[in-house]
């Protein structure tokens, strides 16, 4: 029977963040996975189980801040993490150096806990919408899934698993992942603000204007990339690809999927892995046709295009297991 190719792939990462916090307690319960049977996550599509899922967050990120004001670390220690930084910023904090600037930023507990539930449920949908993306492009180009299976079985074996350790050994997943990444950046417009007044183009930019900045249309431009708007991972390949040398950092202004500056995503990095991890998992453990006869150039590709610009439809595929060992 088809499944949707990628259901909870963004709940599975929520409780990968927790683990590696290195706690045993979950601020998100297995039975919201699966509550009604329907394999979703808490969404604002689904506020039934978002509103009821709010409070075991909100309680998961409390006691993250309290462990961390009650230890009171410096943000310069070596072992120091982001949450430690904020807080050296809270309006009432004791300045680090023994003086602070009048017009240092501050931050309330409010503030604090906005960024943290940021990082831990914003990358969760991206993740789970770029590995959707990818599956579906090799689904719509079969001749990339075919590839990409080669690789993993060159590389990986039939007899085991994808493990992390092997993502560096396999350069065509890491093109996959970048090639989803360019045709769909998680991010399509990102927001900025002019620091000081310029001109662009021959237009008066004033300091303060909300510039935004069309990233779904840079990584396609026809004037930086051959067939831009065709799916070809092979185009990053070291080697092989006329882009082989541009990088996810922001470094290079005709791929941005992250961002770039101040204001890119802080965890590029993160996302970048978790997404080559999910992708590997999915093409090494499974075949995958699409159902009821459907053919590749029938599957709708649209999306829905807001802060993010996930699938219009979900990606819906027959698996059939690959291995040789259980999953």
């Amino acid at each position: 029977m088809p499944l949707p190719a990628v259901s909870a792939w963004e709940g599975v990462e929520l409780f990968w963040i927790c683990s590696t916090s290195g706690r045993d307690d979950s601020f998100f319960r297995g039975d919201d996975l699966t509550r009604s049977g329907t394999g979703e996550i808490p969404s604002s599509t689904n506020k039934d189980m978002l509103v009821p899922a709010m409070e075991p967050q909100r309680r998961f990120i409390d006691k993250i801040v309290d462990e961390h004001m009650r230890r009171g670390k410096n943000p310069a220690d070596p072992d120091a993490d982001l949450v430690d930084g904020l807080l050296a910023f809270l309006a009432n904090a004791n300045p680090v150096s023994g003086k602070r600037r009048e017009d240092a930023l501050r931050l309330t507990r409010d503030n604090v806990k906005a960024m943290i539930m940021d990082m831990l449920f914003g990358g969760p949908e991206t993740v789970g919408s770029t590995t959707e993306w990818a599956m579906a492009e090799m689904m719509r180009s079969p001749g990339e899934l075919e590839r990409l299976q080669q690789e993993l079985a060159d590389v990986v074996g039939l007899d085991r698993a994808v493990e992390e350790s092997d993502l560096n050994k396999l350069p065509f997943l890491r093109c996959v992942v970048k090639e989803a990444l360019r045709m769909h950046p998680p991010i399509p417009v990102l927001l900025h603000e002019a620091a000081k007044d310029c001109v662009v183009g021959g237009y008066s930019v004033p300091r303060g204007s909300r510039v935004l900045v069309n990233a779904w249309a840079i990584n396609r431009d026809g004037g930086a990339w051959k067939d831009g708007d065709t799916f070809r991972p092979a185009r990053f390949m070291p080697g092989e690809g006329e882009a082989a040398g541009l990088d996810l950092k922001g470094s290079c202004y005709e791929f941005l999927p992250f961002g770039s500056g101040r204001r890119s995503c802080p965890a590029q990095g993160l996302g970048q892995h978790a997404v080559e991890f999910a992708v590997a998992q999915l093409a090494h453990g499974f075949n995958w046709k699409l159902p009821d006869g459907m053919k590749p150039t029938e599957l709708d590709m649209g999306d829905i295009f807001g802060l993010t610009a996930s699938r219009s439809t979900r990606l819906y595929a027959v698996p059939t297991p690959r291995l040789t060992c259980p999953m």
